[in-house]
């Protein structure tokens, strides 16, 4: 299969940035074709930030309070539903400021609503997660045939059901904490978002050959 056309992607983190790593690294090797135009954190102190920088890729800090949204400790639902939505309505312009193709948020610690997906859908940019069930299944005590998985999927306004693009089963093993699960999880993440953005690219490509 031929490599896509030049893809411009922008990268959603909140932390260490390790997936964000993989998209790096994969994008001057194995994925050529993947533009990575912007890193955006909603954490000040994510490691991913430094990441980007010293990978000579643009990034932009966009905080609910610092981007004084509302105040911290403010305790209104009303005040904070409605700085949510203009919150969300911002990055969905910030975002399509740099024109991307796609945007991947990879350990994007914020949901966002249709004030940021709907701007996206109308210049056709899919958006997609990397979403792990370790942690809730563990402590829900859902380990259904003792597994969990990990699962890059297309984000809708409801919570991680959007259409899988990508899912992984892990086998859980007895006895094992959850940090244990976690570490094992963890390993297999970085080759799960590459596999689900390279799937998703060819997907976009060619719904655009598709449409024309």
């Amino acid at each position: 299969m031929h490599d896509p056309p030049n893809t411009r992607a922008t990268v959603l983190i909140s932390g260490e940035g390790s997936n964000l790593q993989a998209l790096i690294d994969a994008s001057t090797t194995i994925m050529p074709y993947l533009q990575i135009v912007r890193v955006i954190s909603n954490k000040a102190k994510a490691n991913g930030l430094n990441r980007a920088t010293k990978a000579s890729i643009p990034t932009k800090y966009h905080n609910l309070i610092s981007g004084k949204y509302y105040a911290a400790g403010e305790k209104d639902p009303a005040v904070k539903q409605a700085a949510r939505e203009k919150y969300n309505a911002d990055l969905a312009d910030i975002v399509l400021a740099d024109s991307p193709d796609i945007v991947i948020c990879a350990g994007w610690m914020h949901i966002v609503s249709p004030a940021f997906l709907d701007p996206l859908a109308e210049r056709k940019v899919p958006v997609i997660n990397l979403h792990r069930r370790a942690y809730d299944d563990y402590h829900k005590g859902k380990l259904e045939n003792d597994e969990t998985g990990i699962m890059i999927h297309y984000v809708i306004s409801e919570v991680d059901r959007g259409q899988p693009i990508v899912v992984r089963k892990i086998k859980c093993r007895t006895p094992e904490t959850l940090e244990e699960l976690n570490e094992r999880v963890h390993g297999q993440e970085h080759e799960l978002i590459l596999e689900g953005t390279a799937m998703a690219i060819h997907n976009l490509w060619e719904e655009r050959k598709k449409s024309g």
